[in-house]
């Protein structure tokens, strides 16, 4: 494995050294860009799905975004699967110890030089990313439900505030009362206003039941990757400085025994 280091307790002979391929390099860089174009989808998508973050861009925009929103949520979900998988790769390829998944393996990491914290750091950044993919999870799934429900209104307009649309049953049955759907299509609000008709009847004003998920849930999903975004450099910038540590620490140790 690359960038191994040596015990502390080894010969003076095992000298760190950093090996490195242009594979390595690759797809050091192929994880950086797919994180990066990750986070822009999550922030594309937060416009989809949350009601105040879609007065953001212009009408015009979230109109493009809500016609592509396909294009949009298959960016999202393939560069989710990128980074994780190339991160995966770096993980076993890049790490400077073998990587811990058990108990022993962790008590084995208390021997090498700063070789606990730097896999809290590395395994908190695991753990945020994948907080982060439910998040933009969640959001996708209500920003595509917003997407049809605005395109099906005929778009956003601009300056004017979205609201879920209402659908009237147009058949009025004799005697003013209005018909009840059944079927697939009849999950409607039963408690909904009556409305004037110009011939004297009334018929019920319905609005289907979307699965719409709560503003404080959307919000929080938004939070999290805000926060997860701004946690994740800060591992990384851990992992870096835990790294750099942990090699000048063999060195130092292996150079002083010789």
């Amino acid at each position: 494995m690359h960038a191994r280091i040596a015990a502390t307790t080894g010969p003076a002979d095992q000298i760190p050294q950093a090996d490195g391929n242009v594979l390595d390099v690759l797809m050091l860089q192929a994880h950086v860009v797919t994180a990066v174009f990750w986070l822009i989808s999550c922030v594309l998508v937060a416009f989809l799905a949350v009601p105040a973050l879609r007065k953001v861009p212009s009408a015009s925009f979230l109109h493009e975004l809500q016609v592509r929103r396909e294009l949009v949520f298959g960016v999202l979900w393939a560069t989710f699967v990128l980074t994780l998988g190339t991160g995966t790769y770096l993980l076993f390829q890049q790490a400077i110890y073998d990587p811990p998944f058990s108990g022993g393996d962790f008590n084995g990491l208390e021997d090498q030089p700063y070789g606990l914290p730097y896999y809290y750091a590395l395994y908190g950044k695991i753990a945020l990313f994948l907080l982060m993919g439910g998040a933009s999870l969640i959001l996708a799934l209500e920003g595509n439900r917003a997407a049809q429900l605005s395109e099906a209104a005929g778009g956003p307009v601009e300056g004017a505030e979205e609201d879920d649309p209402a659908w009237l049953d147009e058949e009025v049955l004799p005697g003013g009362v209005a018909s009840v759907p059944s079927g697939p299509g009849a999950d409607l609000e039963p408690d909904a206003p009556a409305v004037d008709v110009s011939d004297g009847a009334t018929r019920l004003a319905t609005r289907p039941r979307a699965p719409q998920r709560s503003l404080a849930t959307l919000w929080a999903s938004a939070g999290v990757l805000v926060v997860g975004a701004g946690g994740v450099g800060f591992c990384v910038t851990l992992i870096k400085y835990f790294h750099e540590l942990a090699r000048a620490a063999v060195v130092y140790e292996q150079l002083r025994l010789r």
